[in-house]
């Protein structure tokens, strides 16, 4: 208990969260790779529509609060209120998801799969709000050690779950009960051995605080629906076309997969997380240079990870030589005729990983009001492209409409960015 209230390096603190990260983004792949090895095309994609709408469902779970509570270094809000707020979030969760399983008209075993992974969903909420409170601690790295180990656990209990009875829904709950066992071994055990973190737990109370935290929220949670909305559009269609025959079972796991390394891509921001808090102290003491040029350096380490004497082109050819060979090895499911598909995806990845970190850098001025203007247009794009798309080239309009999509999220985040800096900076002045 001592050792976990000494103060850690920054080099475990990177270490750990870099950990985390990859391991969260790892979970998705896993777990696909684990149920396209031991069930049929019938069932994978019963796994990937639930994944993918549980996604969706996580959203309403956290209400997108973890960006605004690691970067509350004012103290607006105490944990016992970011705590309060997430159990009622995640209780509407769970009757979202229950809505929406009716709304998409799914009955017996996928009606039963899907909202299992949404309640595994909402467990991964619960430990967000302390990992939150972690990061805005200073404490990255019991976040990164707690996501680590959750996942590791969850993911052993599935595959041997599956491995075993070949059952996906009893495996989905081995799942969930993996993960409820280490967000008390671990989330619960750090927050009460930590003395930092149970500092200023009763203040402020009293007063309207939920009404001011619903309204802090809002903004952030309409856009991070609307962005899972958008990633699901071209999912959500290819689930109906292929319920009506359109399409063979399969197809929803083959774009699944493709669709895996544009997760990878968003790692390349994820390393720069510690660096989110930091920014926030910067913009409140007035340092509005030192934060621009923080963000600008963000920018520049993300576009030199490309290799300089190796253009983009050849990036996506080898990508296309390479990605989809390893693919079909690690998931066993030949993907041969989706290299095109492979490397639109990936382009569209590209473009979003850049536009996340304006929308960063948005919440972090406190103008996350403004995002929901990119995500209703990019929203309204996708709704109209997906269809169109995929009822002209299938999977490959799903791609497209996806990359397409980035590229107006894109440009129009970055022209409300450079407003809106502007703005406030002249307005300090």
């Amino acid at each position: 208990m001592n050792q976990l209230n000494q103060n850690p390096s920054q080099r475990s603190i990177y270490i750990w969260n870099i950990t985390g990260s990859i391991a969260n983004a790892l979970l998705s792949i896993v777990a696909l790779m684990i149920v396209t090895r031991f069930l049929d095309d019938r069932q994978a994609d019963i796994f990937s529509i639930a994944w993918s709408i549980s996604l969706l469902m996580a959203t309403v779970g956290t209400f997108q609060i973890r960006m605004y509570q690691a970067t509350d270094v004012k103290g607006v809000f105490c944990f016992r209120q970011y705590h309060l707020f997430r159990i009622i979030t995640v209780c509407v969760m769970m009757v979202s998801s229950y809505i929406y399983i009716l709304m998409r008209g799914y009955t017996g075993k996928k009606a039963l799969v899907v909202m299992v992974i949404c309640l595994f969903r909402a467990v991964d909420s619960m430990a967000d709000v302390y990992e939150g409170w972690f990061q805005q601690k200073e404490r990255l790295d019991l976040a990164g050690k707690a996501l680590t180990y959750r996942i590791i656990v969850a993911v052993i209990g599935f595959g041997i779950g599956l491995a075993l009875t070949k059952d996906l829904l009893f495996s989905c709950l081995i799942l969930v009960a993996s993960y409820m066992i280490c967000y008390v071994l671990y989330d619960l055990r750090y927050y009460k051995a930590v003395d930092a973190f149970r500092s200023n737990v009763t203040e402020g109370m009293k007063g309207a605080w939920i009404v001011k935290m619903v309204l802090e929220g809002f903004p952030l949670f309409i856009n991070a629906f609307l962005i899972a909305s958008i990633m699901n559009a071209p999912k959500m269609v290819l689930d109906t076309v292929i319920e009506q025959g359109m399409l063979e079972q399969g197809v929803q796991t083959a774009f699944n997969i493709i669709f895996m390394p544009a997760s990878f891509l968003n790692l390349a921001y994820i390393v720069f997380r510690p660096l989110i808090t930091k920014m926030a102290v910067m913009w409140n003491v007035g340092e509005e240079k030192e934060f621009l040029k923080q963000y600008i350096k963000i920018i520049e380490n993300l576009n030199n990870g490309k290799v300089e004497s190796i253009n983009r082109s050849e990036i996506l050819a080898g990508s296309a030589l390479i990605g989809i060979p390893a693919l079909s090895f690690v998931y066993a499911v030949e993907l041969a005729e989706y290299k095109r598909e492979l490397l639109v995806v990936i382009i569209g990845g590209c473009i979003y990983t850049f536009a996340a970190v304006l929308d960063n850098a948005l919440v972090v001025i406190r103008m996350q009001y403004v995002l929901v203007l990119s995500y209703v247009v990019t929203y309204l794009y996708i709704k109209i492209a997906a269809k169109v798309m995929i009822g002209s080239w299938g999977v490959l309009g799903g791609a497209i409409s996806y990359a397409t999509a980035m590229g107006v999220f894109f440009v129009v985040t970055a022209v409300m960015f450079a407003v809106c800096f502007y703005h406030v900076y002249r307005k300090r002045l």
